[in-house]
């Protein structure tokens, strides 16, 4: 079995996911133009385009917001985070609209959608970026 880092796990299964599924998508700070701040992500706007690999202003709120009005369309988006930490902020959209919907339809309105939010990689990164 070989070893591999989880940004190389995560971009492996991005490319799988992307390559089976054209729905399937990423919305996130820095990830088209630096590859995403791990390199988890680097090398897929060449291969899968801009379209599917966007760059967001700084906004987790809004990336989720974003992600689950896509998702209640038919796509299939990751939404990601540079730390779990931000989660805190996109709660009402976590909470009340990404796990709620589904219920709230009768099923009807299935929210399938990914939210990357890593957690416990760096230290000694402020009091906002390293609750671990």
């Amino acid at each position: 079995m070989r070893t591999i880092t989880f940004s190389q796990a995560t971009l492996e299964a991005m490319q799988e996911e992307m390559t089976r599924d054209e729905k399937v998508f990423i919305m996130g700070e820095d990830i088209a133009r630096q590859g995403g701040i791990f390199g988890q992500f680097k090398g897929l706007p060449d291969q899968f385009g801009t379209d599917r690999i966007m760059d967001t202003p700084i906004s987790e709120t809004a990336i989720v917001g974003a992600c689950i009005g896509a998702a209640l369309a038919g796509m299939r988006p990751v939404a990601d985070m540079h730390f779990a930490d931000f989660a805190g902020v996109c709660f009402d959209e976590i909470y009340n609209q990404m796990a709620k919907i589904y219920y709230m339809f009768g099923g009807q309105k299935p929210v399938s959608m990914v939210l990357r939010a890593p957690d416990g990689l760096v230290n000694q990164a402020a009091a906002q970026h390293s609750q671990s």
